[in-house]
């Protein structure tokens, strides 16, 4: 008897769909995932991002001031951001080989 894998689709070619992609596939190695891009330039935004040099997070650690930064969902973003804060985001990157820069 065979079982059907399952598959998850991600719509979006960016930075999060890419992270999404590769977070689902580290954590669930038999599930087929298909990555959809609009564009034919998948990423290509990130290349851009920060006057070419690809701006990923920054040192401001603190939830509840990192939150403050958005005033249209502060207060929904304080949870979300103690669940995987900037920290998170630069260990991520570590984790794979990839150092970061940090800039004033």
């Amino acid at each position: 008897m065979s079982t059907k894998r399952k598959k998850l689709a991600v719509i979006g070619g960016g930075a999060a769909g890419f992270f999404t992609a590769i977070n689902a596939a580290q954590k669930n190695p038999h599930l087929d995932i298909y990555l959809f891009e609009a564009t034919r330039r998948p990423l290509s935004k990130v290349k851009i991002s920060g006057g070419g040099r690809c701006n990923v997070t920054h040192k401001l650690f603190d939830p509840l001031k990192l939150s403050s930064h958005y005033p249209r969902g502060q207060r929904e973003l304080i949870s979300v951001f103690k669940r995987f804060s900037p920290k998170d985001t630069i260990s991520w990157f570590n984790q794979r080989g990839v150092s970061l820069k940090v800039e004033a």
